[in-house]
This record gives structure tokens, sequence and C-alpha cells, in this order.
């Protein structure tokens, strides 16, 4: 929607630059989901530098002497620790070099300074998967993404956090559920990849079909408006339905409802207050058109 947006509002000859950014957007996602994973990574590992440093003083306390690395073996931070294809993956994206050590070693510090994470400590439950999990979500959720620094950082780095925060978040999330005998990358394992090839394609496809086909899609689209002047409308709603239009048409295996769903989700959150029930009537009786005619060409998951 953005690209298309950005491309139709311009002056440029050719969707080909917008095309590209929209690439790079999609590939952000999966650099940026492996950046939070990383960062949760480097945190509990610096348990171990914390433990060097202590022993290496001269005059030590007794807190020092009886230092804790328990968190050097939960089995989330093992399973990041350990499993190649998630290293692969963030030595492929060069996330590593994203890495600020003064950052980690601060986050380290407000992490093990919480009640939470003392009272993980002194449990005596050694690999315990849910204990595991619920700290690894408590650093997660409480000590990184609510840290300002933090996303002061992110932000900088990424971008389109602040749109893909939400989705990367929830798939942070799925990994750390998920993952009992081993680290379960989202969405399957080995397929990290593939995934987002897959999502790159769909994208590059959608933006394309959308902005090719407009013309064929507004003759489609203005019967719909009855007393609303085309050129009044809000740009994004017009942009909206003909994505909605070009999903009905050359993606067979999107269903119907889903693709409704999705573009009035996306309404609510980028349009005004009463385009969702305006696009949601426009789409029901494209809909109920395209079905007359013979014209929806769904197979396989898309007939659900």
């Amino acid at each position: 929607m953005q690209y298309i947006y950005a491309f139709e509002t311009s002056v440029a000859p050719s969707a080909a630059p917008f095309e590209r950014l929209l690439e790079k957007s999609i590939l952000s996602v999966k650099d940026q989901y492996l950046y939070l994973l990383q960062c949760i990574r480097s945190v509990a590992n610096f348990v171990e530098t914390d433990a060097k440093i202590k022993a290496g003083k001269y005059i030590k306390d007794e807190k020092d002497k009886n230092f804790n690395t328990k968190l050097l073996s939960n089995i989330i931070v093992q399973y990041l620790n350990n499993d190649q294809e998630f290293l692969t993956e963030i030595n492929n994206a060069n996330t590593a070099s994203l890495i600020d050590e003064d950052s980690i070693r601060s986050w380290y510090k407000k992490f093990i300074a919480t009640p939470e994470y003392q009272q993980y400590l002194n449990s005596n439950n050694e690999f315990n998967l849910e204990e595991d999990k619920a700290i690894i979500l408590f650093l997660l959720n409480v000590v990184l993404l609510e840290d300002d620094n933090f996303i002061t950082i992110i932000e900088e780095h990424f971008t389109n956090w602040v749109e893909d925060a939400e989705y990367i978040v929830e798939a942070v999330h799925e990994v750390i559920d998920k993952s009992k005998n081993e680290l379960k990358l989202h969405l399957e394992k080995g397929k990290l990849k593939e995934k987002f090839a897959e999502l790159t394609q769909f994208g590059k496809n959608l933006f394309n079909e959308t902005i090719q086909h407009k013309k064929e899609h507004q003759k489609m689209v203005e019967p719909k408006l009855k007393n609303w002047d085309a050129d009044r409308l809000a740009t994004i709603d017009v942009i909206l339905i003909r994505m909605a239009l070009s999903e009905f048409l050359y993606f067979p295996s999107i269903p119907v409802k889903v693709t409704i769903n999705e573009y009035l989700d996306i309404a609510k959150e980028y349009s005004t207050p009463k385009s969702k029930d305006f696009i949601n009537g426009v789409l029901d009786s494209l809909m109920k058109d395209l079905k007359n005619n013979n014209q929806l060409n769904k197979t396989g998951r898309g007939l659900l």
C-alpha cells in the first residue's frame, strides 16, 4: 500500500524504483526479526562476560564468589547459542555489526536488577522449560521493548520498525513459545530463507498487478461509489480497494474473506474513521458481482 501510494503520488515515469524499495522493506522484516533474537542472545550471554570480570577481581566479595550463571543454561539461550540455522542466518544478515556492547551492558544490568530475574536465579528448578521461556519473555517484553534507548536504537537501524514491530514481536514470541526440543525459527525449521523469498515475490506481484490494472479496476469500482465523487475519495481507500480487487482476481489461493478482513484492518490503521465501513461495502458488492460473473477463480486454500 505504501509503495503503491508513493509511486502514484509521484511524477516518476517508472514503478521499478518503488518495487526495489518494497523488496528491501520486506527483507528488512527478516533482519529486524533476527536482530531482536540476537539482542536477547547477547544480553543473556553477557552473564559470561560478567562472570569473567568478577573472577578477575583481586579482592572478591561473597557475591563475586557465588556469582550465579544459571541464565547460560537457559534452554532458549542454549538454542540461540547452538542452533546452526539461526547462527547462519544472523551471520548472513550481519546483524552482529548492529549490536552495541555498551547498550547490551546497560540492558543486562537493568535485567539482573529486577525481582523477576532474582526469583529465576533462586528457583531450584534446573532446566525447567516453562521458567526458562518466562524469563526470556520478560527480558524481551519488559527489559528491551519498554526501554526508550532500545526503541531509539532499533528505529535508527530499521526505518520501518514502527510499522513492522507488532508482527516481528509476535514472530519472536512464537519462536520462544514453540521451541521445545529445538529452536523453532518462524515459520518452519529450515524454511526461513524460502519463506521470505515467497513473501517478497507475493509483495512484488501484488504491487505490479495493482498498478498495471489500475484503469480497468477503476471502471469496476466507480459504479459502486453511487453518490461519492471518485476524485474526492481518500487516495488510500481507493488504493486499498484496488489491491483487494487484485487479490480477488489474480491470487487464487487467497480466500475472499481473508482478503476483505486484511484490508479492513489496514484501513482502520491507516485511513479515515469512516473508511472501514465504506471499503467493506464496496468490496462486498464487488465480490458478489465477480461471483455472479464466474470471475472468482479460487483454488485450494482460496476456496475456504
